[in-house]
Parts: C-alpha cells; structure tokens; sequence
C-alpha cells in the first residue's frame, strides 16, 4: 500500500488502529476523569499559547489544577513547553509557550474525530490528503513539529557542533514600549554570536520570492545586541523557484522530503 493507503485504513476505516487511539489514550494514561486534559490538547490545536492565554480562553485560574495538568501532558510527551530566552545573556526567559507536540493528537482532532460517527458506520470514504479541509495549514503546524523534533538533523546540516550552541528553540518577542513582537519557528544562537533565523515552510506549492520579504521582516524586528549577525535559514518540503534560489538571499536552504 502507499502512504494515503495507509492512512486510510489505520484513520478512516471502521476498526482501524488509530480511529479509537485517541480514547485509549486519555483513559489509559490518566487515572482521572476531567475535560481539562482534552480542552487543553484542543486549544493547542491552531498553534501555540502562553500559560496566560490558556487560562483566558479556558477560564481556569492560572495556578493550581491548571499547571498541574500543563506539567502532566508535558511530562507524557503530548505538548511541549518552548522557553524563548535572552540573546544577550543566553538564558531563558520566564516567557514560553505551549504547543502540541503529538502530530497524531492534532491530526485526530482535526480530521478523525470530525468523521468519526461516519467512519464507524462504515460510510466514509476517504479520496486523499489534500481534499481534507484547511489541511495546508495543520500540515504547517504538523511539519514544524517533525523539524523541532529532529533539529539535530537540521543543526548538522548547518555544521553547527553541539559544543557551541548556547540556546536553540523557537523563539518570539512580545511587544513593548522600545520593541515590536516577533516570532521565528526555530532559531540557533552560537557562542560566535550567529543567530541562525530558520523559516520552517510547508507549501502547496514551490515557495517563491516573496518568502524573503516575510524572512527580512523577521530579522528587522528582532531586537539583538550590537555584534550579532543573522543568517536566515529556509526548511521547505516541497520545492523553491528558481528565482528564490538565484536571489541567494538565504544562507541555507534545506530541503527536508530527502529525510522522509
């Protein structure tokens, strides 16, 4: 079978292995009954959130149940808890958020349990990947995951040793008085004060040109001490122009499909 075989008959058919996985899961793994598990697993879905934004959107009170239940999906590997840091100083900053970090958590949320009643009829019939709604933008999401998850690929391909790296991870800045917010999905900062400003891309279609004007933009925004250069750093899976690669804007491009 090929690969959207597969999918269709562990996700989309009555009995398949991944169709119940997500109940087997939060009964199996948590000894307690509570909503708050799903509700936050839910919530991370369409991306990340601060701690502060949880509790908002959720309407639980920062403390208590809240961070114990955080630290409780973290620790069974479920979502993961990225600390932006300090460029000058190198340490992390108190400032982090929250993201979903199982691909298959997102993906049943999104699409298995939205055909679910369908699929245990035996009344779905799944054609392929891309008919799937908005599924560009939770591929995004799932392909950002895959790199986090293996940035050690991407740091040897960059020929960034280990031994000199003094932070990595994505990385954003909140707006304030002297500085305006940004994000960058992942970013290398070296003891030789480089900061490798990586753009993780899923695309439909071969990322062109314009990817340098969102990239520049980027860099422009982060505030960084005097010394330090940038290199931006492009992670696609599905092809560049050739415009984009004659432009020669981007220090590396890394073309990560030869990895899966």
């Amino acid at each position: 079978m090929n690969a959207e075989e597969n999918i269709s008959a562990l996700c989309f058919k009555k009995g398949g292995i991944l169709v119940d996985e997500f109940e087997h899961i939060f009964s199996n793994i948590f000894q307690r009954y509570t909503p708050l598990y799903r509700e936050i697993v839910k919530l991370l879905v369409n991306g990340p959130r601060e701690t502060t934004e949880i509790s908002y959107e959720l309407q639980v009170a920062i403390t208590g149940l809240l961070s114990e239940y955080l630290e409780e999906l973290s620790l069974c590997g479920f979502i993961k808890r990225d600390f932006t840091w300090n460029i000058k100083t190198g340490q992390d900053s108190r400032l982090s958020h929250y993201r979903l970090s199982d691909n298959y958590l997102r993906f049943y949320l999104c699409y298995i349990k939205k055909y679910k009643s369908k699929i245990d009829r035996g009344n779905f019939e799944f054609t392929s990947i891309a008919a799937l709604p908005e599924w560009g933008s939770i591929f995004g999401l799932q392909f950002e995951n895959l790199i986090l998850n293996n940035r050690r690929v991407i740091q040897e391909l960059l020929n960034i040793k280990s031994e000199d790296i003094i932070s990595d991870n994505p990385f954003f800045q909140r707006h304030a008085a002297k500085q305006l917010g940004c994000q960058i999905d992942y970013m290398v900062q070296t003891k030789f004060n480089t900061l490798y400003v990586c753009e993780i891309k899923f695309s439909k279609n071969l990322i062109g040109i314009d990817i340098i004007k969102e990239m520049q933009q980027k860099i422009d925004l982060l505030k960084r001490p005097k010394g330090f250069s940038c290199r931006p750093v492009l992670i696609h899976v599905n092809g560049i122009t050739d415009d984009l690669l004659e432009s020669d804007y981007f220090a590396a491009i890394i073309d990560f499909s030869q990895f899966l």
